[in-house]
């Protein structure tokens, strides 16, 4: 084992910071959901969106869309719920499914109550996002829906991407 991989597992956790991963690609539209409407999302199996329950109020997540890069750094401000019980403040409160631009999959996931089906959601403030994706040689990536971020480096990295300070 390298050096830096013992040095990279011994890295302790700030307890604030996640990464999130949305969707397989920019086309499937969960990250279309986050950017425009505020809400993290996944489904299609309890695999996928229990994770999201590790989000909780005052989370900073990295948001990151495969073959993309990294696409938003927000701040989670509210628990995980189902999709269908998610509402949108475009003036007045309307609810998420209603909103146009969500496909018809993500809808009849958002409604069900199969736990192999459901779409859930987790509420999040952007505090940046970038319409193309921030890459760079050797960031943290995952395939795991959310997972705690504790590569300082890839932290920075993408900080500083993003113009944003560590606070």
């Amino acid at each position: 084992m390298s050096v830096e991989m013992a040095h990279s597992k011994s890295r302790s956790w700030n307890g604030r910071d996640f990464y999130v991963v949305l969707g397989r690609s920019k086309e499937d539209g969960r990250w279309e959901i986050a950017r425009k409407y505020g809400f993290l999302n996944a489904g299609h199996g309890s695999q996928y969106w229990k994770r999201l329950g590790q989000l909780k109020p005052g989370s900073r997540v990295f948001a990151y869309v495969p073959k993309q890069g990294y696409v938003g750094i927000g701040e989670v401000t509210g628990p995980m719920i189902p999709g269908r019980e998610a509402k949108v403040k475009n003036g007045k409160s309307q609810l998420l499914m209603d909103q146009p631009g969500l496909s018809q999959d993500w809808k009849q996931g958002a409604i069900s109550d199969d736990p192999e089906v459901i779409e859930m959601v987790v509420p999040v403030r952007w505090l940046k996002t970038k319409e193309r994706g921030y890459r760079a040689k050797g960031l943290f990536s995952n395939p795991n829906v959310v997972c705690k971020l504790r590569d300082t480096r890839t932290i920075e990295a993408v900080l500083s991407a993003f113009d944003l300070s560590d606070n």
